[in-house]
């Protein structure tokens, strides 16, 4: 056993949302590079970049996150490259902040059952605690937070594309593209802090379940 407080064991007082962040480096790489690139280039991009780190990550099983970003940016990448020019106008409006909708929706609805930062906490915690009470609790409400942020990040995306196509103003559209979003991560980062730093209330009965 740990010489570690089981309080801050249990508790996963190590979480690091830097971790978590990187953890989406293919969506984030997608975001950007749909800004100067063909829809179907930049998911194939992101695509391999998600099996990078589906590969670099695979480490004691496969990662949740990576595995979700893989088939959804080959989904963008296959409708991108067959569909033709009424998918590449549809893409254009939607691919990046219907990917978002997607991977949010999905980290929501498995959040209860299989909580991705789960896979981000575990690499820290010892085995032993992976059952407990705290740690399934905190990797709920955590996965909860970061799939609502992917979901906020989606909505502003399709808003903002929609927005500036039908001429709207530009402060409104840099608004939703990047301010909004940039303030939603940066409370899921708060929030994850926060969580993570939290000593559970019964540390002896978590140690024994």
């Amino acid at each position: 056993m740990s010489d570690r407080p089981v309080a801050e064991t249990t508790g996963v007082t190590i979480m690091n949302p830097v971790k978590i962040i990187l953890g989406f480096v293919p969506f984030l790489l997608f975001g950007v590079l749909a800004h100067w690139l063909a829809i179907g280039w930049s998911a194939v991009i992101a695509l391999v970049a998600a099996l990078i780190l589906v590969a670099i990550t695979a480490r004691g099983g496969l990662k949740i996150l990576p595995v979700a970003q893989s088939v959804i940016m080959g989904v963008i990448a296959l409708v991108a490259f067959i569909g033709g020019s009424g998918a590449d106008n549809f893409l254009t409006l939607n691919a990046r902040g219907g990917a978002s909708l997607l991977l949010g929706a999905f980290i929501v609805a498995t959040a209860s059952v299989a909580p991705f930062t789960a896979d981000f906490a575990k690499q820290e915690v010892p085995r032993q605690y992976w059952n407990t009470p705290t740690f399934r609790s905190v990797n709920r409400k955590l996965s909860t937070v970061w799939g609502v942020t992917v979901l906020v990040v989606g909505v502003c995306h399709i808003a903002a594309a929609h927005l500036d196509s039908a001429g709207a103003r530009p402060i409104l559209v840099l608004a939703l593209e990047w301010v909004i979003p940039i303030l939603a991560l940066v409370r899921a980062v708060k929030v994850t802090r926060e969580v993570a730093a939290e000593r559970p209330t019964t540390p002896a009965t978590d140690a024994a379940a």
